[in-house]
């Protein structure tokens, strides 16, 4: 799902095994380990503005 006018996220700072591919575009992301998570930033942040709504 990798879109040309979306930003591309920063590069994660975690070990090297923690890093996975994002669930929603695919870009290396902390994904393993404590602090990890599926999504990278550009990906997490309209699900995050969604919890903030409710």
């Amino acid at each position: 799902m990798l879109d040309a006018d979306r930003p591309k996220p920063p590069a994660p700072t975690c070990a090297p095994a923690q890093v996975g591919p994002c669930a929603g575009c695919g870009h290396p992301t902390h994904r393993y380990g404590h602090g990890g998570n599926p999504l990278c930033v550009v990906c997490r942040a309209p699900v995050l503005a969604r919890q903030v709504k409710k």
